[in-house]
């Protein structure tokens, strides 16, 4: 059986080229291929296996149509992947090492006769064919059960097929790889796209994973900074296909916090190489970890715990807080609004804004409390400096109204460039006009600078903090709006 292996190729020129890396490839988000795309999820995953890369210009053109030299290729990196590094390491191009890769491996066979040669792998490729190639990528058993297809009535253009054909398509079609067209076809003579031609390699993959499991290879795990990319560490393990890549981390490195895994968390026969990501910790976290290392050396006690001072910089609401702003562990509000107007005051702060394109140094001036007046002037500096230079049209602070308990009635809560960052419960949107980052420049994003700062800070944004994501369709987001005790 041949065993797969991420391998690392030069720099390809042609649009639509996909390459694997001894390293993971860092997860990126590219703006033609939204959350909301169908082929999504399969794409990103594609991606962080570094099976899949994009195109240039931040792009992924999931519509692009594939060639049968790129399909033969993204195949064979998945597949086969010894054989097609062979085939580069003997002088192949990209191209012809998949053709002589499939060729190989047996995933391109003769007695197939699939019109395709050297000469040809230019020319696009059907979504029959593609099926083929798949199909022989599959385990001998389950292309033995599908070698005499009976069902004549799986897709309206079945018997158009020859037998070969009829047993990829009924194999990908049993296995939940496809479902084919929706008007009942499975679209034969279709040119294969991107976002196809993924999605269909992806599902084929998780087939050939579950015939798979149990059986031992050797992965490399990497542990790399999830913000900068630096390697934090390598390891490499004994485990099994299938396994939980949780179950092999270790203690994570000094002051980062784990962060997930990129392409998924299980051990997957396409790739020997993962990417375990890690956060680096707040500087809040960094206090509290040292603070735990106190008290295992015996030189602070866990009875201090709740009044140690890395919580007034610890997102969310906490005793410490609490006391900083009312003076009280157990109060959380302004009983009035004489007692919340005595404890405000006014700062001016460092912004951009933008005018006819051009980015300007201004000031605004914000009124909020006055324990946290010194935090709030260091986030907007930071902001300020930071390389983004985000611009800002418009702040809105402490503001009490009567018989409400958010946090602008503590001079808590700042929300910034209100139209451009709506409020909004599933769908429903209740203050501004739009969200729009990554179009609209001052929409804020959910990796902006201002997102990072505020939190690094103990602030909490509300376009995630009270839904699983910063995703507007559900849930109930507020973008404008970031906050102390994370109300």
């Amino acid at each position: 059986m041949v065993r797969n292996w991420c391998v690392k190729v030069s720099a390809l020129a042609l649009a639509g080229v996909m390459s694997l890396s001894v390293l993971p490839a860092q997860a990126a988000e590219y703006a033609d291929l939204g959350q909301d795309h169908w082929a999504y999820e399969e794409m990103t995953r594609a991606v962080e296996l570094g099976i899949l890369q994009g195109v240039g210009n931040n792009q992924l053109a999931p519509a692009l149509t594939m060639s049968w030299g790129q399909f033969l290729a993204l195949v064979t990196r998945t597949f086969a992947s010894e054989d097609y590094q062979s085939a580069l390491d003997q002088g192949a191009a990209w191209d012809e090492a998949g053709y002589l890769a499939a060729a190989s491996a047996g995933i391109l066979r003769e007695e197939d006769a699939l019109s395709v040669s050297p000469e040809q792998l230019g020319e696009s490729i059907t979504r029959e064919d593609a099926a083929v190639l798949l199909y022989r990528a599959m385990p001998e058993e389950i292309q033995e059960k599908y070698a005499h297809p009976a069902n004549e009535a799986l897709f309206t253009d079945f018997d158009q097929m020859d037998e070969v054909h009829q047993a990829a398509v009924s194999a990908l079609a049993d296995t939940q790889v496809s479902s084919g067209k929706p008007d009942g076809s499975f679209g034969r003579t279709d040119p294969i796209q991107r976002c196809d031609g993924t999605v269909l390699l992806m599902r084929t993959l998780n087939v050939v994973d579950r015939a798979r499991t149990g059986e031992t290879v050797t992965i490399t795990l990497y542990g790399v900074d999830s913000e900068s990319g630096q390697e934090l560490f390598r390891q490499e393990y004994v485990t099994e296909v299938g396994a939980y890549l949780y179950g092999l981390l270790e203690d994570a490195p000094q002051y980062y916090v784990f962060d997930g895994f990129q392409g998924g968390g299980t051990v997957t026969s396409a790739c020997a190489s993962y990417c375990a990501q890690y956060r680096p910790m707040t500087q809040a976290e960094r206090e509290e970890a040292d603070f735990w290392d106190k008290v295992d050396q015996g030189l602070a006690s866990a009875d201090d715990y709740w009044t140690q001072p890395f919580w007034l910089s610890m997102q969310g609401e906490n005793e410490a807080k609490h006391n900083l702003l009312f003076g009280s562990t157990e109060k959380r509000r302004f009983d009035s609004q004489a007692e919340a107007q005595a404890a405000m005051t006014t700062i001016t702060v460092p912004i951009w804004t933008l005018s006819n394109g051009v980015k300007k140094a201004s000031t605004t001036t914000l009124q909020v409390h006055a324990a946290i007046a010194d935090d709030v002037k260091a986030i907007f500096t930071e902001i300020y400096n930071d390389p983004e230079q985000f611009p800002i049209n418009g702040t809105s602070s402490f503001r009490y109204v009567e018989g409400t308990t958010g946090e602008h009635n503590c001079g808590t809560a700042i929300d910034l460039n209100a139209n451009e960052n709506y409020q909004i419960r599933d769908g429903q949107v209740l203050v501004g006009s739009c969200w729009e980052p990554g179009t609209n420049p001052y929409s804020i994003a959910p990796d902006s600078s201002v997102v990072r700062i505020f939190e690094a800070h103990g602030w909490s944004w509300g376009g995630d903090a009270w839904a699983a994501d910063s995703d507007d369709a559900t849930g109930y987001h507020d973008y404008m709006h970031f906050s102390y005790m994370g109300g």
